[in-house]
């Protein structure tokens, strides 16, 4: 049986050749219909490359290959593979120091070690090392099928639960609607890899949610998140603040300090929020340390390599700064490797109720009241509100409305904190043809609820006007006068004006 090391690398061997160097015959039959996935090979023998992709083919796999360590470690980030077969002996980075990248990059992922050169010690010194499973050139196909089955396997079934996990956090705190559901599908998407994540959605709507989750539930979970508010950055220490400095680098540098890059340059992520506030300067300093993934602190000459994954957020259209020389097209591309986009409140008002009873929740454990429940109308209301701060926005009218209810928040306490919110706000333009003040809109919508719920109340209490008042979670007197007040108004809208 020939050594494909002292008689493949380099050769004209044949493949035919090369199919009896692997011994046995295809699988047949053998689909990894309920496991199939990708494998990463990494080799820097085209000829087993080749071999190996052929034999996995043939069970269902999708295979990715690198002829190096170093195009290994980048193709495992960006394609996510379900398990690796790494060759140990390779020119430049060995095996050995692939694997233990590996590890530190995704702990969960299963490496397969092969080698032409296989030793009892050299199998368990892998294992220990955190390599799944050791196989020595040659191999019988069934063995290799046999072990990469086994790998994928393992590694999909921790997948499905950290599919779980992510699901679970995303609904557990922004709904569980169809757009939600959605969402977590793009997330799910590209968790596992190290693709830079461009979040976009409107104020308040959840980017920081995303990103935390991206983070806490993706292989870097065990490394810094650090997060970046890109408005806050002062422009002229953009090189400390991303970089750090040395003692002494510039007047008032009492210390060495590490940056934004350095504190996540181990295996974390930098969640740059509202990219788009970035300055023409802090862009470009950006720009070069994701492109040379080496950055220097100010004042300092040893370059530091930075093994980080960049997720940025933002309100605006991007594109349309681009268009307007106000960001860089270059930066654009490098950060919007992927796109998720976060649907505004009102397209997901499904999620309104679980939403107030949640903000309710928290802020009944604030006044410290054991119960804080919402009238139906009172939600009807809410679910018809349009919320330009989209969840945010929610929160605080839920936090307000708890603050001034005893046990149940009406019509009249919400619509109170939505006039109140809004009043604040800056007037619409009334130049406009049919334009109408916010305010006003706002108290005609609660006028059209409120006649309705008064009115349904009495007609299911069967004309007991205390009893509707109950339902309504309002006293007696309250209920009477705005009963008189829906009266009064239906019959001058019946009469027409005077």
């Amino acid at each position: 049986m020939p050594d494909l090391r002292n008689s493949g690398r380099g050769s004209n061997r044949s493949r035919p050749d090369l199919h009896r160097f692997v011994r046995g015959t295809f699988l047949e039959g053998a689909k990894l219909t309920d496991t199939q996935g990708t494998v990463l090979v990494i080799d820097d023998d085209q000829d087993m490359r080749w071999a190996i992709r052929t034999i996995l083919a043939e069970t269902g796999l999708d295979v990715a290959e690198a002829s190096a360590g170093e195009g290994g470690l980048e193709l495992a980030g960006r394609c996510a593979p379900d398990a690796v077969l790494l060759d140990i002996q390779m020119p430049g980075i060995d095996g050995e120091e692939v694997l233990r990248r590996l590890r530190h990059q995704q702990k969960d992922l299963p490496v397969i070690m092969v080698t032409a050169y296989g030793t009892i010690p050299g199998a368990v010194e892998a294992i220990r090392s955190g390599a799944f499973e050791y196989i020595t050139k040659p191999f019988r196909n069934e063995r290799l099928v046999e072990v990469v089955r086994r790998a994928v396997s393992r590694h999909r079934a921790a997948a499905s639960a950290s599919t779980a996990q992510v699901r679970g956090a995303i609904t557990s705190v922004m709904g569980h609607g169809a757009a939600v559901q959605l969402l977590v599908d793009q997330i799910e998407t590209v968790i596992a890899t190290d693709y830079s994540v461009l979040i976009r959605g409107e104020t308040g709507a959840g980017k920081e949610v995303v990103a935390r989750c991206l983070h806490e539930k993706g292989p870097r979970a065990d490394h810094p998140l650090v997060v970046v508010d890109c408005g806050s950055v002062v422009d002229t220490l953009i090189d400390s603040e991303f970089f750090g400095h040395e003692k002494g680098a510039y007047t008032g540098a009492a210390n060495r300090r590490l940056g934004w890059f350095e504190t996540a340059a181990k295996g974390g992520t930098l969640f740059l929020d509202e990219i788009g506030n970035l300055s023409p300067t802090g862009q470009k300093a950006l720009l070069r340390a994701l492109e040379e993934r080496v950055i220097h602190r100010v004042g300092g000459t040893t370059p530091i390599s930075i093994d980080v994954r960049v997720i940025a957020a933002t309100n605006e259209v991007l594109e349309e700064r681009i268009d307007r020389a106000g960001f860089r097209e270059d930066l654009f591309f490098r950060l919007a490797e992927y796109v998720i986009v976060l649907p505004p409140l009102r397209a997901r008002r499904e999620d309104i109720g679980f939403l107030a009873g949640r903000f309710l929740d928290e802020a009944r454990d604030c006044v410290a009241r054991p119960r804080i429940e919402i009238a139906p109308a009172a939600l009807e209301l809410l679910r018809s509100h349009d919320w330009p701060g989209n969840a945010r926005e929610l929160r605080s009218v839920l936090r307000h409305a708890a603050l001034v209810a005893t046990e149940i928040v009406t019509v009249a306490q919400i619509a109170g904190c939505l006039t109140g919110h809004r009043s604040r706000a800056a007037p619409p333009n009334r130049s406009e043809p049919g334009s109408m003040a916010l305010r006003g809109r706002v108290q005609d919508k609660v006028r059209e609820v409120e006649r309705d719920a008064i009115i349904e109340a009495l007609e299911r209490a069967g004309g007991n006007k205390a009893e509707a008042a109950r339902q309504l979670g309002i006293d007696y007197k309250t209920y009477r006068m705005k009963l008189k007040i829906v009266v009064e108004r239906g019959r001058a809208e019946a009469h027409g004006p005077s």
